[in-house]
């Protein structure tokens, strides 16, 4: 699962981006801001930590998602603007877009991009999105109506331009595609589309240093999260065993870019589920909704093909017997599930299966 990251330039996103991609184990070249950034980073997740305390496996391997660094977004520059719209299929093909917008001082700032306007950055983003959809629009409408012009059966073609209109009637009040899409079926068909305003969204708030603590308020409509990228910057610099009392200094508890990250997972429609044993302790990212025959599958086809049962428990329950399996199976919380079982983020599953 991939993730965008656009911003206005002077946002501080690629300064975002790097230290969250050093910090999750991948170093990347952000040396071309003309150019997109794609780093594949790893997932925190206290409960598998807790796992690998538990096994003492030889190897812990976290759950990850990719996070693609989009070039400024220079809206101010109607030049600029037209240039950056090529990049919005990039965008189309991640399931989740994070706009990161600036509310920190900096006096090096040009004079035209020197405000301090969070709402008004993040919904001119939106309205940009929205714009782009719109095009793809009335494009397909122009194809469709061109269609309905030839003989055949105009049944599907007729349908599809009636959900086309709305939805362009939808985007010219400003409105998100899915407000106008009544059922299942037409929500179907529009997924080959991957409209932009379809897409999740999630703000971030770049901070002066000082208000990095702070909790945000929803912005232009949007949830938000507050962090310092100067601040993760540092920590991801710093060797793990300082972190700590350097976040204890600025009243932090954790690095807001296990915050950003986790959000990102939720937002995708994510679910994590653990393996454990001597030999590894693994984080699975699995969509939500996944039963366990397919479960099996991401481990590998064979498990699939043979499966009999998934054992499973919960990562609560484990924890609340100290991580003693005997204690959860004498508890009769330790389940065997069939093939149509649906995974629980957090569970942790041992397959059965014959080959």
């Amino acid at each position: 699962m991939r993730v965008a990251m656009i911003g206005p330039p002077y946002s501080g996103k690629t300064t975002l981006f790097a230290a969250i991609a050093e910090a999750g184990g991948s170093k990347v070249d952000v040396s071309r801001p003309d150019q997109p950034h794609l780093a594949v980073v790893k997932v925190p997740d206290e409960r598998l930590r807790w796992l690998t305390g538990i096994y003492k496996p030889q190897k812990e391997v976290p759950a990850e998602i990719e996070l693609l660094d989009m070039p400024g977004v220079d809206l101010a520059d109607a030049v600029a603007r037209e240039h950056w719209r090529r990049h919005w299929a990039q965008v189309r093909d991640c399931g989740l877009v994070v706009m990161v917008v600036r509310e920190f001082e900096d006096d090096s700032v040009p004079a035209y991009r020197n405000r301090i306007d969070p709402a008004g950055d993040a919904g001119e983003l939106r309205a940009e999105m929205l714009f782009a959809d719109l095009e793809q629009v009335t494009s397909r409408i122009e194809k469709l109506e061109a269609q309905l012009k030839k003989p055949a059966n105009h049944d599907a073609t007729q349908r599809e331009l009636e959900l086309m209109a709305r939805l362009r009637e939808a985007l010219e009040q400003e409105k998100p595609i899915n407000q106008a899409v009544h059922n299942e079926a037409e929500g179907k068909l529009l997924r080959s589309f991957a409209f932009l305003s379809g897409r999740n969204h999630v703000v971030v708030l770049n901070c002066d240093e000082s208000h990095a603590g702070q909790a945000p308020q929803p912005v232009a409509g949007l949830e938000a999260i507050r962090l310092s990228a100067r601040i993760e910057e540092e920590i991801a610099q710093l060797d793990v065993a300082d972190r700590t009392a350097f976040l204890a200094d600025l009243g932090l508890t954790a690095p807001a870019r296990d915050r950003l990250l986790r959000e990102c997972y939720h937002k995708l429609g994510l679910v994590t589920m653990f393996t454990v044993g001597e030999d590894e302790c693994r984080a699975w990212t699995l969509p939500a909704g996944t039963d366990a025959v397919n479960a099996a599958g991401a481990i590998h086809s064979d498990i699939a093909r043979g499966f009999i049962r998934a054992e499973t428990m919960t990562h609560e329950d484990l924890h609340a017997a100290k991580g003693d399996e005997k204690a959860v199976r004498a508890a009769g919380k330790l389940r065997l599930e069939g093939k149509q079982y649906i995974i629980k983020d957090g569970d942790i599953v041992n397959f059965r299966f014959n080959v």
